[in-house]
């Protein structure tokens, strides 16, 4: 089989900054690493290619610090890697993320199966493996959090309220993962060894022939604004359940909440 896992370099959590002109994240001197679902779809990935057969490329979409996080792969298993960049991609939303994604696989592929993080930190918003999957025109599967492998494709659990989905396709398919999925195993030395011979080809749009309308982003940030503080909790002090109920009735009533 030839399967593909996409992955992203975000930045550490704790040292996000908001750029208020831009509405961006603010990268400069921010500490990166890889997206924390993605070393999920990588264990995905190359559990699959561990029962079928066949091997697992990875790809992502970055500048040169990026490398750090193909190279990572590597030292799991991951025999292939493409690192995706242009200035024209610069800024891109989640659908010109997809349609340069596309492109890419499009170039390399095909491939069976493509698996890719649940959602990222930085942008959480899952999008990417919905309209990928729709863009190839294959079966979807999304926030996988317990992967079933068959003879012909994957059957997944997904978590709904209290209970799960079972939900099933056939290859080829874009499978998305959550960090309930697996456990990632680990590096080995011989991994490490490799990561450091891996060749990882650089694709810009030069190579991916991909229309400049098509790479304007026709989504944008109106306005950034932090989540609204909790309130702290008000106690009601009276011994008395009775007196209690009409203070809180009280209370209610003059925030007009019934």
């Amino acid at each position: 089989m030839k399967i593909l896992v996409l992955l992203k370099e975000v930045p550490v959590v704790s040292e996000i900054r908001i750029d208020r002109q831009s509405l961006t994240i603010d990268r400069s001197g921010v500490g990166k690493m890889m997206n924390p679902a993605d070393r999920h779809a990588i264990e995905a990935a190359l559990a699959l290619a561990d029962a079928k057969g066949g091997e697992v490329t990875a790809m992502t979409m970055g500048q040169e610090s990026s490398e750090s996080i193909l190279r990572d792969a590597a030292s799991l298993g991951v025999k292939a890697a493409y690192r995706l960049t242009d200035r024209l991609f610069s800024g891109a939303d989640t659908l010109t993320t997809a349609t340069v994604l596309k492109a890419a696989i499009d170039a390399t592929g095909p491939y069976d199966a493509v698996f890719c993080g649940a959602s990222t930190i930085d942008g959480v918003t899952g999008q990417i493996p919905g309209k990928l999957g729709t863009m190839l025109g294959c079966g979807i599967l999304t926030n996988a959090c317990k992967i079933e492998i068959g003879d012909t494709g994957l059957t997944i659990d997904r978590k709904a309220g209290t209970g799960y989905e079972k939900l099933s396709a056939a290859f080829p398919l874009v499978c998305s993962v959550t960090e309930d999925a697996n456990t990632p195993r680990k590096p080995s030395i011989k991994g490490r060894t490799a990561s450091k011979k891996l060749v990882i080809e650089v694709m810009d749009n030069e190579k991916l022939q991909i229309p400049a309308e098509s790479l304007k982003s026709p989504s944008r940030v109106l306005g950034l604004f932090p989540p609204a503080a909790l309130e702290k909790g008000q106690m009601i002090p009276s011994q008395d359940p009775e007196e209690a109920v009409s203070e809180l009735v009280g209370i209610l009533q003059g925030q007009a909440a019934f």
